[in-house]
């Protein structure tokens, strides 16, 4: 099981062009890094580290890279310097919308692969990174899930404590429709190890991440609790999505080609506000 000093960055200061600036010793937060301004830093890579990347991401002069295996390269963005225009971002979050009508063609491998992308640098607990993924893109297999599910909510008593919602769902999928998982192409489940500390708020940031991201490609996206509340009532469904005995599925996201378009930023009511 991942913890918060478990996969530590091998850092690597390239000193001729390092300019002493000394950020990267004053933003370590487990003293990996020490020094101070005028001078190189000083690099413990046996001591702790969170692998936050905090001291690659301050660096101006670029000169802090890792050997270690599975982390990405380094980027330069312009983002970090010429900021992010206040009013569009307002106004893209709040056009915001889930999607339950799609097009019906299966979600490009290339664009599940950027959306998985972005979930990597989602915040984390302690930086642990717990969050794992069980990908169904295959439009058939989303619906052997789905009407397995339906099939599973038959055979509930009446007195059992689901049998409300399962006669709800099991009238819908009888009229034709799929409300397990609206005949979505691609489903998406964030998990983590059983017993995985910040496993499930891990996994809410992280499918957020794509939540934001994904409108950029044409894709929707909609949180499904129904997806949920079966991986609950009956763990073998998630064979079906290949989730391994280890894994504890946390949460699902519907993925694909958004099959309507929206002109219009609803109405929200002003939430309960304490200010202190």
């Amino acid at each position: 099981m991942k913890s918060a000093l478990s996969s530590p960055l091998t850092i690597i200061c390239d000193t001729d062009a390092c300019t002493s600036c000394g950020l990267c010793a004053t933003i370590c937060t487990t003293r990996k890094i020490t020094g101070e301004k005028g001078k190189n830093p000083d690099i413990n890579n046996a001591g702790p580290c969170i692998s936050c990347g905090h001291c690659i991401a301050v660096c101006p002069a670029n000169a802090l890279s890792t050997s270690t295996k599975t982390f990405t390269s380094p980027e330069n963005i312009e983002a970090y310097h010429s900021g992010l225009d206040a009013d569009i971002l307002a106004q893209y979050l709040k056009s915001r919308r889930s999607i339950r009508t799609w097009k019906d063609k299966p979600v490009a491998k290339e664009d599940l692969d950027r959306l998985l992308d972005i979930a990597a640098y989602a915040p984390s607990a302690a930086n642990i990174h717990p969050v794992k993924w069980a990908v169904t893109a295959d439009p058939k297999k989303v619906q052997e899930f789905a009407k397995a599910s339906v099939a599973y909510l038959k055979t509930l008593p009446a007195d059992h404590p689901a049998a409300g919602i399962a006669q709800m769902l099991i009238a819908g999928a009888d009229a034709g429709g799929d409300p397990i998982c609206r005949n979505a192409p691609a489903l998406l489940i964030a998990a983590s190890e059983s017993g995985q500390d910040f496993g499930l708020i891990d996994s809410i940031i992280a499918l957020s991440y794509i939540d934001i991201f994904a409108p950029s490609l044409k894709i929707g996206t909609c949180w499904v609790g129904y997806v949920m509340l079966m991986l609950n009532l009956k763990p073998d469904l998630g064979k079906i999505l290949g989730i391994p005995d280890n894994w504890t599925p946390q949460y699902a996201m519907l993925v694909g080609y958004q099959g309507v378009a929206f002109s219009q930023i609803p109405p929200r009511e002003t939430p309960e506000i304490i200010w202190n």
